[in-house]
């Protein structure tokens, strides 16, 4: 090649074949230099090369776990998404039921207070027996009020919990979302890298 014909023509400028031998043996000697050079220049890209694939097997794995992770978390926003619909139901349907119960306490309780202010205008003489008999009504009228207060305190506070149940159930599927977005992005990074 054109390295070769550039040798003889040196070769051939030199007058003895002790110069001839000289510039041979320094000739091999660069030679045998470069070849070291490419020696340690190929150990080192081969040892870059199982590097590189080594990570990437390495990614690849990541990869795989984190489509399976997602997989994983799909399935369970499905699944929290599912459990706060029939949640969501449940609290309507017991709500209305509550509502119901509630109507009938009052028209109960209304009725109950008119049929006892009736008695008590019916009650015109002034003696013990109409003393004893408002003396009774106004304890029946008291424990009626009293039995109708606990009633809505009870009821408050089964609507509380069923308010705070919503928050919860709200809050974890939230978080759910939170996650499902962190692998997405995580997934997508690693996209792009591979």
């Amino acid at each position: 090649g054109k390295e070769a014909t550039l040798l003889m023509q040196s070769l051939n400028k030199l007058s003895t074949p002790e110069e001839k031998l000289d510039l041979l043996f320094k000739k091999y000697a660069e030679l045998l230099e470069e070849h070291r050079a490419e020696q340690k220049k190929l150990k080192y890209l081969q040892k870059r090369q199982a590097q590189i694939t080594k990570e990437k097997d390495q990614l690849q794995s990541e990869h795989s776990r984190a489509i399976l992770a997602r997989s994983k978390l799909e399935s369970l926003c499905r699944e929290l998404q599912r459990h706060n619909k029939n949640l969501k139901e449940e609290t309507i349907q017991r709500a209305r039921e509550e509502d119901e119960k509630r109507k009938e306490i009052t028209n109960h309780f209304q009725g109950t207070l008119s049929e006892i202010q009736a008695q008590i205008e019916q009650q015109s003489e002034r003696n013990m027996k109409l003393c004893q008999e408002n003396t009774e009504l106004a304890e029946k009228l008291k424990s009626i009020i009293d039995q109708y207060e606990l009633r809505e305190e009870h009821l408050d506070k089964i609507f509380k919990h069923r308010e705070l149940q919503q928050k919860l159930v709200d809050a974890k599927l939230e978080q759910s979302r939170e996650l499902m977005k962190e692998a997405e992005e995580r997934h997508q990074k690693e996209k792009e890298y591979v």
